[in-house]
Order: structure tokens, then sequence, then C-alpha cells
């Protein structure tokens, strides 16, 4: 979840780390017959073929090699390369990434672009259909659901997918979209936060807190945490000592007894205190509404809560930290392209010089739209929007 900063950024789409960025009206895209080689890609190709506008490849990985080829065999022709890809979908697995050699030259540019017309998305997610989902199967799991929830409930296994890897509840890992709705893991409160009742054997000079004084545990107000006790994988979101410094951290403990809940380290970096904010996140228990969901990461089950007809949306999970990294080259160009689905970044230029990335829009990602880095980027007539970070 954003902090809140984060929350006051959301309306804002500007992110830059070096370079010139602006945020504008995308342009007018042509496909000239101009100077140059082009390549072709579309959804119906064949990385067996030529790359020819007739006999287009399937991939964008293999367009790029068809360069290296080029620059192998000769070098890259006068003018560069455009890659022209056709529309549709192009589930990426991994990384696309372009390093040193992969770059143009003032005269001899490398750009990746969409055809006039086309509405070419680059996905760091897969599809979950609906015949994926069906109602919930273990019993257990329908106790730890509340009761309200179970009819509604339904569970797809993620590892017939061929999704295996989900990262960790503490950030960067696998998020699920409902069309483009992002799914909140399941949570209390629903919305906003509840308080520290007190903290334990803290000494409140020490803001920083060590373990010594048992930092790692405070009191609890309520009898909520009870429906946590048979949660594995509980973590906490909290405000622990100033209201703009948060930190995730994993429940190793909740005593009933004495109504406390232990953290488990590292402990947040200023402490503890009394007061502060906090929500519970990746509890089964707490599925308690439309879009919410759960990720039981050791046996790879995705519990979800519909917020509409299944048939009606598609259901993608993201998969992909980094969709596009680009690596010391220089003279490349990204141009009309959406990018989608990323656990981190849309698109990361580090190095090089005079990268482009143009009327682009970012979208559904859980860390930045882009970042660049080196001398003379442009990020320019982009959207970015549904952002976990900026």
């Amino acid at each position: 979840m954003p902090t809140l900063y984060a929350w006051a950024l959301r309306a804002v789409v500007v992110m830059i780390c070096g370079g010139v960025a602006a945020w504008l009206a995308p342009p007018a895209v042509s496909e000239p017959a101009g100077e140059g080689l082009a390549l072709y890609v579309a959804r119906k190709g064949n990385d067996a073929w030529s790359g020819s506008r007739g006999r287009p490849f399937a991939t964008l990985e293999r367009a790029r090699d068809a360069i290296r080829e080029l620059r192998a065999a000769g070098g890259v022709p006068d003018g560069g390369v455009t890659v022209w890809l056709g529309g549709g979908r192009y589930e990426l697995r991994g990384t696309f990434e372009l390093a040193a050699d992969d770059g143009g030259t003032e005269a001899a540019p490398i750009v990746y672009r969409a055809r006039p017309g086309a509405r070419v998305l680059v996905s760091g997610g897969v599809r979950v259909p609906p015949k994926a989902f069906g109602p919930v199967q273990s019993t257990a799991a329908l106790g730890r659901l509340p009761a309200e929830a179970r009819e509604h409930v339904v569970q797809a296994d993620l590892k017939a997918l061929g999704v295996e890897e989900y990262g960790s509840p503490a950030g960067g890992g696998l998020e699920v979209f409902f069309g483009q709705q992002r799914m909140t893991p399941a949570r209390w409160p629903n919305d906003g936060f509840v308080q520290i009742k007190d903290i334990l054997g803290i000494d409140p000079v020490n803001v920083r807190g060590t373990k010594g004084d048992r930092a790692g545990i405070f009191v609890y107000e309520g009898d909520r945490p009870l429906r946590w006790l048979g949660e594995d994988d509980l973590w906490l979101h909290g405000y622990w000592f100033w209201d703009w410094a948060d930190q995730r951290q994993r429940v190793k403990r909740i005593d009933r007894g004495d109504h406390t809940i232990e953290l488990e380290e590292p402990y947040h970096h200023y402490g503890y205190r009394t007061g502060q904010w906090y929500y519970a996140y990746n509890a089964l228990a707490e599925l308690d509404e439309p879009g919410e969901c759960y990720l039981d990461r050791e046996a790879g089950i995705l519990y979800l809560w519909p917020p509409g007809d299944l048939d009606d949306a598609q259901v993608t999970v993201s998969v992909v930290d980094d969709l596009i990294t680009v690596t010391d080259a220089s003279y490349v160009t990204f141009r009309g392209l959406i990018l989608e689905a990323a656990r981190r970044t849309g698109l990361v230029i580090s190095g090089g010089s005079h990268n482009s990335v143009i009327g682009c829009t970012f979208r559904d990602i859980g860390g930045f739209a882009a970042r660049a880095s080196g001398a003379g980027h442009r990020i320019a007539h982009c959207d970015a929007y549904h952002l976990g970070q900026g």
C-alpha cells in the first residue's frame, strides 16, 4: 500500500530521474517509408520467419536478436532500424532487456513503435481465464473465510498456469487486476487504520528501539486479532513512530492472554509509539468484501471475491518485475506502446544517452512508470496511472 505521501502523489504523473520529461497529449503516429530498415512483429507472426511486413516475427526478443545479427554481419544500415509492432497483447514472462550493443547512433537509431492505429500492449502479467476459477475446495480455507464471503469467493490454481514465483507481501510481489481495477490483499480494517493501544518495555527516551527493549511488541485493542490466529503469513503495515515513516512487518506471534502482537525482526528504524497507526493484511480471514484477494504462496492458490462477473472482465496477475530495461545503450526509442502489469517498473533506462520514450501509456504497475539515468534521455507525451508508487 502507498505511504501517506504516495497517496498525495496519486494525481502526479510526472516521474523522471535525470534527463527531461513532459507528459502531454500523444503525438500523431505515421509509418513512413523513410530511410533505414523496417522489421515487423505481429501477434500471429512466427519467430522463424523473416520479419518482413508479410512474414513478421512474433516477439520483441526475436526482433532484437535480428538487429544483433545485422550488426554482426556488417552493421546497422544508415537510417537505423524501426521495429513496427502490430496490434494486440504481447505477454512477457521475463524482462525485455537491451544492452549496450543493442543501441544505435544519431544517424542510425533503433526504434520500437506501434504501427499506425494499432493498440499495442506489452504486459508483464498472465491472464487467469474464467474457467480457471471455481469454488473454494479446502475445508480449512472455508473455515477461515468470513461466513458472508464463502458463497462469493472463488479460487484459481496459479501453479497450473505456470505462475510459481509470487514475491513477498512486503512489497514488489504479485498483484491481481480485475480488468483495470487493482485488487486489494485482504485486510482489516477495509479502510483506514487502527491505533496501537500501548507499547511494552520501551524506553521513551530511546526512540529507535532495540530488541532488548521489546520494541517489536505492542498491545492491541479489542478482539479482532483473534481471527488471525490461523494465519501463517500475516503482515501489518504501520506508521509506527512518525506519521511519515511507514514499514510493512510480518507478525511473529499473537498472544490472546495479554492482548499483544509481536513482530518479526528487523524492527522499525524509529521504534514504536502508543497511538500510532497500522492495519493488518494478507489474511484469508479478512477476505470479506468484493475486490479483495488472498494468495496462498505455499500452495499457489489465489482466492478472490470478484467485484463483477468473471466472464465480463479479464483477470491478470503480474509476474515480471521490470518490463523493459535499457542498460548502457544509446539512441533507442519506444513510441506509442502501452506498458502494463509490472511488479516494479514499466521501463528502466540506466546509463547511455539520447534514449526516448514517446507517446507511451504506463498503467497497473506496482512501482514506478519509468526511471531514467544517463545523459540526454527524454520521456515525453506519455500517460501514467494506476501506479503503486509514482
